[in-house]
């Protein structure tokens, strides 16, 4: 059962005025193994930052609470072998989550010229009940 939708934009250029602004944005906003994936694709490119950056909202938004418990590295965006985005919780966006039964995120991130885009969808309840 879904039980809970969220989405974001962002501008790309504001993205790119806060990471040239200072480092740390990138500090606050990526995971480790985010920011190694990134420096190991060589790819370290504002419409991706700001992709991240929109899903992570979208997320935020679809446990319900924003930012409020929780900080933007407690979400990590990962692909799959197919660059499929994924989503892994830690801290304070694991435990809500647990509060609310997730067991399943699905996250969609799209960007154009100026602007990043995401959609997040949670679930709860085991998959035979969702694809019902």
């Amino acid at each position: 059962m879904i039980i809970g939708i969220g989405n974001d934009i962002i501008e790309i250029e504001r993205i790119q005025r806060a990471v040239e602004r200072t480092t740390r944005f990138l500090d606050k906003l990526l995971t480790p193994v985010e920011q190694e994936r990134m420096h190991k694709a060589n790819k370290l490119s504002y419409e991706s930052i700001a992709g991240l950056f929109a899903a992570k909202e979208a997320v935020s938004k679809a446990l319900g609470t924003g930012f409020v418990t929780f900080e933007m590295t407690d979400i990590e965006i990962l692909k799959d072998e197919k660059g499929k985005p994924f989503v892994k919780l830690y801290k304070g966006a694991r435990v809500r989550a647990d509060e609310l039964g997730v067991n399943q995120i699905h996250v969609s991130i799209s960007h154009c010229q100026f602007y990043a885009t995401a959609f997040a969808i949670i679930e709860r309840g085991n998959v035979s009940e969702t694809c019902n």
